[in-house]
């Protein structure tokens, strides 16, 4: 139907205030930083007083409390058992149950009501071609340190004491799922609550291998990017291939992996806060957190075999 002569879209008219009204009021957003900055808090406070937790923590008179609220996972585990009927689960398996709660579960379900849980979101999506490059090459730069992590005096009567009289299939099978649930945590839903959206990005960009020499090189694994116009830190992380908004949570990620670390031996704790911070970029430069799952556990592997051969 035509329009009359001189009608108006009323959606388009300005709002005119008639005598004694007030004008209408919009709900303004909650500000995207300040969003993200809650789930980091929020986050951060949860792996320190829930999964971390370690008797070494400072102000001995604060030490009982940060250990209640582990305390009471852990008892509701045992007490689900002992429903089961298992009245004494073994020490591994309430680790590798605390894990799949803690650090699996509960991050899930939150993500999920925050309607943020979706596979995709959480970095649950299939590796780009840099995953091999990038994995072994940065396995291969590993070795080293991890020499230089196994050979401390200390290293091999600390994990003795704590895997005395379990079996190899066991302790694999604890390691293989514990680092499955850590890394789904702080490398596939952190990397997600971190970000403005509360999801992880579109697909980092993979330039042409050009170039020669050391350029190609850097090229092939991933790096020496095109940066634009960008200056400051902003064009650093585009030369890494590094989506732009993401520096921060990698930060914190790995930040955050370290602190899980602590009360274990010095040169491993001194090496997890670098090393969680590369496997939070490792991830985003892969576009999937099965990156840093599959060189953690090769490197777990690695530090295993070294003892092994050391103790021969």
């Amino acid at each position: 139907m035509a329009k009359r002569k001189g009608s108006r879209n009323k959606r388009n008219l300005p709002w005119r205030r008639l005598p004694g009204q007030t004008p209408p009021t919009t709900p303004k957003a909650t500000p995207r930083p300040l969003i993200r900055g809650l789930a980091m808090v929020a986050t951060s406070l949860y792996v320190v007083v829930v999964i971390v937790a370690p008797q070494e923590w400072p102000f001995p008179e604060l030490r009982p409390y940060w250990q209640h609220s582990r305390a009471f996972v852990y008892g509701v585990i045992r007490s689900i058992y002992a429903w089961a009927g298992f009245a004494k689960p073994a020490l591994l398996l309430q680790h590798c149950t605390f894990f799949f709660v803690t650090a699996l579960v509960v991050p899930w379900l939150i993500m999920a009501l925050l309607q943020r849980g979706s596979p995709h979101d959480i970095g649950w999506r299939k590796p780009n071609p840099l995953l091999v490059r990038l994995v072994g090459c940065s396995f291969l730069v590993a070795l080293p340190f991890l020499y230089w992590m196994v050979s401390h005096p200390n290293f091999y009567q600390f994990y003795q004491q704590r895997y005395v009289g379990k079996s190899m299939i066991s302790v694999a099978f604890y390691y293989v799922w514990v680092l499955f649930c850590e890394h789904l945590f702080f490398e596939g839903l952190m990397l997600g609550a971190f970000r403005d959206g509360g999801r992880w990005p579109p697909p980092a960009r993979i330039s042409k291998t050009e170039g020669v020499g050391f350029l190609r090189v850097l090229r092939w694994i991933g790096m020496a990017q095109p940066t634009g116009e960008a200056k400051g830190i902003q064009r650093i992380t585009r030369w890494l291939g590094l989506p732009d908004g993401c520096l921060g949570a990698v930060l914190l990620s790995g930040l955050l992996f370290g602190m899980v670390h602590a009360g274990k031996i010095r040169t491993e704790l001194i090496l997890s806060f670098p090393g969680g911070t590369f496997l939070a970029y490792l991830a985003y430069r892969c576009n999937s957190w099965h990156a840093p799952y599959l060189l953690h556990a090769s490197t777990v592997l690695a530090a295993g075999a070294m003892m092994f051969l050391m103790k021969l």
